[in-house]
């Protein structure tokens, strides 16, 4: 039996999520994965973080990742997935990474007086904010069973 009769066709409809629903799903989680480019290897490490508006923040601590995000092109992603039916969501926060823990403008003060206690271990002091955001998200919806083409 070869790869295509071992696996059939899935019966799922991709969509793609508005920014409204994004920001929504980001407001009920707290955890995801922040990816960046560290010395020409992409990275993705998980943080839990804050959504101020349209802003996601995270802290951590100085070292390479620091290092990265500051000023760089990073990208925050969230998901679920349901293994039993098949369906599952993603968002996406991409953007520029920007170091406000010394920043003095009420934007960065007011992230910052958020309540966010990391779940790792360390003093985390670094704030680190998504600028300029990009927001997308996808849904996969299983249509096995309710009729649809």
């Amino acid at each position: 039996m070869d790869d295509q009769e071992a696996t059939p066709q899935g019966s799922g409809r991709l969509e793609d999520l508005d920014e409204e629903e994004c920001l929504l799903l980001l407001e009920q989680h707290s955890v995801g994965r922040i990816v960046f480019v560290d010395q020409g290897q992409p990275m993705a490490v998980p943080v839990n973080y804050v959504l101020q508006g349209r802003t996601v923040a995270f802290r951590t601590d100085p070292g390479t990742k620091l290092d990265a995000v500051d000023l760089g092109r990073i990208a925050l992603e969230i998901d679920a997935v349901d293994t039993a039916y098949h369906e599952g969501w993603s968002v996406l926060v991409t953007g520029v990474g920007r170091d406000i823990t010394e920043a003095i403008d009420e934007w960065s003060e007011h992230i910052r007086a958020q309540h966010l206690t990391p779940w790792a271990a360390g003093e985390r002091r670094h704030w680190v904010a998504i600028s300029s955001p990009t927001i997308s998200g996808r849904r996969i919806r299983n249509l096995a069973g309710d009729g649809a083409p």
